[in-house]
């Protein structure tokens, strides 16, 4: 399992690579499926669940908005 840094160190090359955005989509899309996995987010996020865990609710909802941009 990595940690948030190393993921959002891969985050960052993927943002900053010159890839075409079709790759970059399928490479955010992959981080979001492990840090869901790997840090265990519910499908239905609460406002507890999320107070919590600040800190992946962070970098989660930042690669979502990069995929989905």
């Amino acid at each position: 399992m990595r940690t948030l840094r190393q993921i959002n160190a891969v985050y960052e090359k993927i943002l900053c690579s010159d890839m075409n955005e079709r790759v970059k989509k399928k490479k955010f899309a992959s981080l979001i499926r492990e840090i869901k996995k790997d840090y265990h987010i519910p499908l239905i996020i609460n406002k507890d669940w999320e107070q919590d865990h600040l800190e992946v609710m962070a970098l989660y909802r930042k690669i979502e908005i990069s995929r989905d941009s």
